[in-house]
């Protein structure tokens, strides 16, 4: 675990090293000092989501974290999750569908907890999903509970995988991942949490034929402890 950790912040350390030594030169032209300074901030940016995922992970498996329990409309949650991935997908011509069950439009859930759920869940669609692509959101009851999904028409990934994506660092393709700028704990972050409501998450693929993640939350009763500790929203 210290040495993925290592890894994956050495990458954007040294990024941002060169970047800064190549910036005291003060010969160099307004247009690339600005966009040496954009390539700092970015790698910047990049480290502070994996420090975030590492501290909301650490948390959650320490078991210092529990959801805060109410009953909750789905279809907002999912807008307001998307909303961060809007520009992003437009860029893109990717387009997001929601398919929500009207016996499956609500949750007993922690709220800011899905919202990152949801969050994790289309950024990593984003990542393989081509242009001109498509996300669906889809909910229904099953099992005295909700099912929510996230699937995507994206690369997909072999079978062999399927059991290994929800831990720490797991990486289909290391390269390409690292380039997507992905930290590698997002779905593990999304599995702790799911459980830490009492459901389950799994998921379903085959190469070029896109990605299901499927979250299942339980029906409950709003009894959540009151000194449960809020989980800090993704970046």
């Amino acid at each position: 675990f210290v040495a993925n950790f290592s890894h994956y912040l050495k990458t954007p350390l040294t990024s941002i090293s060169l970047y800064a030594e190549t910036l005291m030169d003060p010969t160099i032209d307004a247009d690339t000092r600005h966009r040496f300074l954009e390539t700092v901030m970015s790698n910047t940016q990049r480290m502070q989501r994996l420090v975030d995922d590492l501290l909301d992970l650490s948390r959650i498996e320490s078991g210092s974290w529990m959801p805060r329990i109410q009953h909750a409309a789905l279809e907002p949650l999912v807008t307001e999750a998307w909303e961060a991935f809007r520009e992003r997908a437009q860029q893109r011509r990717v387009q997001l569908c929601r398919m929500i069950a009207p016996d499956a439009a609500h949750l007993d859930v922690d709220v800011d907890a899905v919202g990152q759920v949801l969050s994790n869940l289309f950024d990593n669609a984003l990542r393989y999903v081509p242009a001109g692509g498509r996300i669906v959101c889809r909910s229904e009851r099953m099992d005295g509970g909700v099912m929510v999904s996230v699937e995507d028409n994206g690369t997909g990934m072999a079978g062999e995988h399927l059991t290994r994506i929800f831990e720490r660092f797991y990486r289909v393709d290391p390269a390409r991942s690292r380039d997507a700028g992905g930290t590698g704990l997002g779905l593990a972050i999304v599995r702790h949490m799911i459980e830490a409501h009492g459901g389950h998450v799994d998921a379903e693929s085959e190469l070029q034929r896109g990605m299901t993640v499927r979250c299942w939350f339980p029906d409950r009763q709003l009894d959540a402890p009151a000194d449960a500790i809020p989980v800090a929203k993704a970046s």
